[in-house]
């Protein structure tokens, strides 16, 4: 080490040692002690030299470090690409060296949620100024110039932004905000691609979904002539009729009144649903009531097949039998309809239907305007979801933002962790957990 200008007591803790190149090889630690100490007291100064020649001669770099961050950062700002030395072709070159790459900035940048439009730059450093020198504070602002409530700013160092994040976040509500300020590290590259991949992810899912559902057209379109062959089928007796669909769809007959079963639900769901908009707890009561209604005797026959008397009171269980034939048949196949039967079934039985032990998920920080049939479609591809409920608020009517999904088995459901845990849906990340045992709290 040729530390020249070493001296006994020690620089600030956040000091940057600045690597210089572009200096001239006549120069010693005392010329350039000269061109830095206008930016503040100098602490150490090596020029590197080339040990093979002799003497040594430089390199044309060197290493300064001052005792001030502020004088570094000052003294690259003056002189980087800026000064070029005598005889020299080039400016100056000043940056960290890289042995202080350890203080990335994206190590010591926080986002800051929640702000109140109100402040500016000014108020937000006068915020976090108590927590340690403040480098960079920048307000998100629309095209307009308008806040858009949050903010950057970078410390000096990761302990300071640390400090921060653990006395200020969601520490107090800001005027005009709905929810506490959030104070939390920025996002890096790294956090940004993975957003992305988990992104194109959901986008797939959705193609996927929307692709299987756009194969069957309009299932409004469909439903009156599956309803109308199998009356005609089970009316007459007349199995002609039912191996003709049979063929045109290859499917055996118990699947296919099973089908018309859901069909009719889901169509009796959708023409009451888009007639009144009502909750959709009428919608699912009209829909059954489709289903157990005298028009729908002739199905019933159909369903008798199935060893079950005609009338009403069988109606349901036929149902519950129907859908154990088709559940996984119309999962691959028809997803708006399974996850419309399966809502349907689930407040017909009036309660939350649950999965063995470790199946149960608890999902958090749901988007307010989620529904059962959202979450059920978003918890579908991990598995056979036994049911899928978004608690309402019974005063406001609305959704509490958290909810329940069962599967049939525990590897689902961490499928399910793993995927979703932490999934973004626009300003909100997912928390999905396990729900506790059953041991650990009756409710009844």
């Amino acid at each position: 080490m040729n530390g020249a200008l070493d001296h006994s007591d020690q620089p600030d803790p956040d000091a940057i040692k600045m690597f210089v190149g572009q200096i001239p090889r006549s120069w010693s630690e005392k010329e350039l002690k000269e061109l830095f100490e206008p930016y503040g007291a100098v602490y150490q100064i090596n020029v590197l030299r080339d040990r093979s020649q002799n003497p040594p001669q430089s390199k044309g770099c060197c290493f300064v470090t001052f005792y001030t961050r502020k004088a570094a950062l000052e003294a690259q700002n003056a002189l980087h690409n800026i000064k070029t030395l005598p005889g020299m072709h080039h400016p100056i070159q000043m940056k960290p060296a890289d042995s202080e790459k350890s203080n990335a900035v994206e190590d010591r940048k926080l986002f800051i949620g929640m702000v109140s439009k109100k402040c500016n730059e000014n108020d937000i450093r006068v915020m976090f100024s108590p927590f340690g020198q403040i480098e960079e504070c920048r307000i998100l602002r629309g095209p307009d110039g308008l806040s858009r409530g949050c903010a950057f700013v970078t410390f000096s160092t990761r302990a300071m932004a640390q400090n921060a994040i653990k006395a200020m976040h969601q520490s107090q509500t800001m005027e005009g905000c709905s929810s506490p300020i959030v104070v939390k590290f920025a996002d890096t590259q790294k956090d940004k691609e993975q957003r992305r991949l988990q992104q194109q992810l959901a986008q797939q899912m959705q193609q996927l979904n929307t692709a299987t559902w756009g194969n069957l057209t309009g299932l409004g379109g469909l439903t009156p002539q599956y309803l109308a062959l199998l009356q005609q089928a089970t009316s007459s007796s007349n199995l002609g009729a039912f191996s003709g669909i049979q063929q045109m769809a290859g499917m055996n007959a118990l699947q296919l009144q099973n089908l018309a079963t859901l069909a009719a639900a889901a169509a009796a769901a959708q023409t009451s649903a888009t007639s009144t908009n009502a909750n959709p707890l009428s919608t699912t009561s009209s829909a059954l009531g489709a289903l157990t209604s005298p028009g729908m005797a002739a199905l019933n026959g159909g369903l008798g097949a199935t060893g079950l008397t005609n009338g009403t009171a069988g109606t349901m269980d036929a149902l519950t039998q129907a859908y154990s034939g088709i559940q996984q048949y119309a999962a691959a196949a028809l997803p708006t309809l399974y996850s419309q039967s399966l809502l349907q079934q689930q407040s017909a039985a009036g309660s939350q239907k649950e999965g063995p032990e470790g199946a149960n998920l608890f999902i958090y920080h749901l988007p307010q305007e989620f529904g059962d049939q959202d979450i059920l479609q978003m918890f579908m591809p991990f598995g056979n979801v036994i049911s899928a409920k978004v608690f309402i608020d019974k005063q406001t009517n609305l959704s509490k933002c958290f909810g329940f999904v069962s599967y049939d088995n525990p590897v689902s459901a961490q499928a399910a962790i793993q995927a979703m845990n932490g999934f973004q849906i626009g300003m909100k990340r997912l928390k999905v957990q396990l729900k506790r045992s059953k041991n650990d709290s009756k409710p009844y």
